[in-house]
């Protein structure tokens, strides 16, 4: 638990300083009078950005430790959000957001397939508490937007949380200089592939979900005449309800049947939906969207778990690549078709991720039909 509680700063304030940054460029390019289609591109080079990174994972392990990849991550990052005090435009947020998704997979993967291969047995309620963390990193954010709005301190305040990230840098450095995993091999066999592969479908559209919604849902709530301070209330709420829940759903799904949690969150996310859709409300937003988060955490845990369980031995590495590559596929494409949908009628907004979650939950069965039946390992 002591280990998870080092990592987990790390992720924490990986996930302050990128959420809120994300979250400060949807509003102000909004703002600015930018079109969906074109913010949704700028954010999504953040998806791009890890899949170099899953790829260049190989050739970076063999020269650097996580240690140098973290600490020269962090002076990279935190010299490129120091442009922002000077401008901010569409092309300078896509350049940042890819170098961001490039260094943060990276060392993110590395991270994660170490708790994954460590705590094997509960892989699930730890990896919860890991992706906690970044939860917790990503509402402060919500809330720092919250407090302050979009103004000529905003992206000073971005500087000084990329600052923050050498603070358990070099505090943990002798616990992550000792972290090393394998090499993720990109050769596989017909048979280990065909037993994730319709998982891997599913992780895409959950990435278009996840990075589509993010997204463009402070565009929507500008469109509904909400505030920049009360887009960060929203986000602060709904994310801070779907955290503090979170860390059970990592026990549920050690111990209960995965794909029965799966449907039952998934066909419960497609009513809420429709409430999201038929009633505008700022405290509806709250409980619909914290469920939303919830969902989205609940379907990437049991995908991840599952991938985690079908390999063995150091094709777990490859499996957990290449489910940040098909989540970071569907994070690019996501934010993209999203935005030039609703660039044509903003009223599209939830029915594009009530179509998206109907997909999910055919190739998720699917797969699990194909697989040995619905028996939810």
């Amino acid at each position: 638990m002591r280990e998870i509680f080092k990592y987990s700063n790390l992720i924490f304030l990986y996930a302050l300083s990128h959420s809120y940054l994300a979250t400060c460029f949807a509003i102000d390019l909004k703002i600015q009078g930018y079109e969906e289609r074109y913010i949704g591109l700028s954010l999504s080079l953040w998806g791009v950005g890890v899949i170099f990174g899953a790829i260049l994972h190989n050739l970076v392990r063999k020269k650097l430790n996580l240690f140098s990849t973290i600490l020269y991550g962090s002076i990279i990052q935190l010299s490129f959000s120091i442009i922002f005090l000077i401008d901010q435009n569409t092309f300078l947020v896509a350049i940042m957001q890819f170098v961001m998704g490039i260094t943060s997979a990276i060392n993110s993967l590395t991270l994660e397939t170490y708790i994954s291969s460590k705590f094997r047995k509960s892989s699930g309620f730890y990896i919860s508490l890991f992706w906690s963390s970044a939860g917790l990193g990503a509402i402060t954010g919500s809330l720092i937007i919250a407090i302050n709005g979009i103004n000529n301190f905003t992206y000073y305040i971005a500087v000084i949380f990329f600052f923050l990230h050498f603070i358990p840098i070099f505090l943990f450095r002798f616990s992550i200089k000792q972290i090393s995993i394998e090499n993720v091999s990109i050769k596989l066999s017909k048979d280990v592939l065909n037993k994730i592969k319709y998982l891997l479908m599913c992780v895409v559209l959950f990435g278009a979900c996840d990075a589509g919604f993010s997204s463009l849902f402070p565009s929507y709530l500008l469109e509904e005449s909400y505030s920049d301070k009360q887009v960060g209330r929203i986000n602060f709420l709904a994310g801070l309800i779907a955290l503090v829940f979170y860390p059970f759903m990592g026990k549920l799904i050690d111990n209960y049947n995965k794909t029965v949690i799966f449907n039952t969150f998934c066909s419960m996310n497609f009513i809420n939906l429709f409430i999201l859709y038929f009633i505008s409300d700022f405290y509806v937003y709250i409980i619909c969207v914290a469920f939303y988060y919830y969902t989205i955490g609940t379907v990437f845990l049991i995908t991840f778990n599952i991938v985690g369980k079908k390999l063995e031995g150091g094709v777990i590495v490859f499996g957990i690549a290449g489910h940040y590559i098909s989540e970071n596929i569907g994070s690019f494409l996501g934010p993209n078709l999203i935005g030039n949908i609703i660039n044509i009628n903003i009223n599209y907004f939830f029915l594009i991720f009530v179509f998206l979650y109907f997909l999910i939950v055919l190739l998720f069965n699917f797969n699990q039909i194909k697989n040995g039946g619905l028996s939810g390992t």
